[in-house]
């Protein structure tokens, strides 16, 4: 009796196939969520406006808590920092524009020392970020 032996193939390729899916997804993931981690980070309720308007690219955006804390560019600056980081940032973006967002919240006192600091520091326009009614 004769006996043949089937030649065996080595599997020598790699399915890619289920490793793209996974990244694929991974990186939908990503996607939705990043948006949520950067808006996220600061929790500021602006005031309501009738008359609110849309706001201009290439601004520059100062925001001021209900704790009273400055961020600029997400990273907590104290008032007396701020006018040297906003001439450093008029310098890169090439605009002297400031979007103040500040909290409903927010003593009064504190807004007036922020403005008055970035008017210090050299911006040409100030611009009161409110929500629309």
């Amino acid at each position: 009796m004769r006996r043949y032996k089937l030649e065996e193939k080595e599997f020598s390729e790699i399915n890619i196939t289920p490793f793209t899916d996974v990244i694929l997804v991974v990186l939908i993931i990503f996607m939705i969520t990043s948006p949520f981690l950067i808006t996220g980070a600061l929790t500021v309720k602006l005031p309501q406006s009738s008359t609110a308007q849309t706001t201009i690219n290439n601004n520059i955006q100062v925001y001021l808590n209900k704790q009273n804390q400055i961020f600029l560019n997400n990273q907590q600056v104290n008032i007396s920092q701020l006018p040297a980081e906003l001439q450093a940032e008029f310098i890169q973006k090439g605009s002297r524009d400031v979007i103040v967002n500040a909290d409903k919240d927010a003593v009064y006192g504190s807004v007036v020392k922020l403005l008055d600091a970035i008017k210090n520091a050299g911006a040409s326009k100030l611009l009161m970020a409110t929500l629309r009614k």
